[in-house]
C-alpha cells in the first residue's frame, strides 16, 4: 500500500468492508492490528482526493458498520451487512468456505473471552476515528465547520 508507484483503485469499498469486519471478528492481536494499519493507510490515500472518500464509503457502509460495531456484547453480530465475497468454482465444484470467525460473530462468551470482544470493538471504535479524521471536514459537516469557526 505504501508503493507510490501502485495505483490506487483496488481500495473500493469491498476492501475497507472487509477490514472492517475483520477488526470486529478477529481474535488474534497480531491480525486486528495489521487490519488496523491498513485501514488507515486506505483512509489517507482516499482522503487524498476531494471526491473518491465519499464515493468510496456511503452513508449505507457507515451506517452498517455502526450497527456491527455496536452489537450488544452477548449478542451474535448480524451478518447480514457484511460484504460477503463470491465463492470460488474451479472445474465445476464450489470450493468449501471454513468460517473461523464463528465464535467471534456468534459472541460466544464460553469460547471468545469478553477481553477479545472489546479489544475486537475499541478496534472497530478507532478505525471509525480514522474515517472521521481523513474525512474531508468541509464536504462532511459544513454547518459543524461554520460553528466551531464563528
Amino acid at each position: 500500500m505504501r508503493v507510490s508507484s501502485l495505483p490506487k483503485d483496488w481500495i473500493a469499498a469491498p476492501f475497507i468492508s472487509l477490514l472492517f469486519q475483520n477488526l470486529i471478528c478477529e481474535e488474534r492481536a497480531d491480525i486486528r492490528e495489521a487490519s488496523l494499519s491498513a485501514w488507515e493507510m486506505s483512509m489517507k490515500i482516499l482522503s487524498e482526493s476531494e471526491t473518491l472518500m465519499e464515493s468510496t464509503i456511503t452513508q449505507k457502509l457507515i451506517l452498517d458498520w455502526y450497527a456491527i460495531m455496536m452489537t450488544p456484547i452477548g449478542l451474535p453480530v448480524d451478518t447480514t451487512n457484511f460484504y460477503h465475497p463470491s465463492v470460488a468454482i474451479t472445474g465445476g465444484i464450489t470450493l468449501e468456505r471454513h468460517n473461523v470467525d464463528k465464535n467471534m460473530l456468534a459472541q460466544d462468551m464460553s469460547l471468545v473471552s469478553s477481553e477479545e470482544t472489546f479489544k475486537a470493538r475499541i478496534a472497530a471504535a478507532t478505525a471509525m476515528a480514522y474515517l472521521l479524521t481523513y474525512w474531508n471536514a468541509k464536504v462532511c459537516a459544513p454547518s459543524f465547520c461554520r460553528l466551531h469557526n464563528d
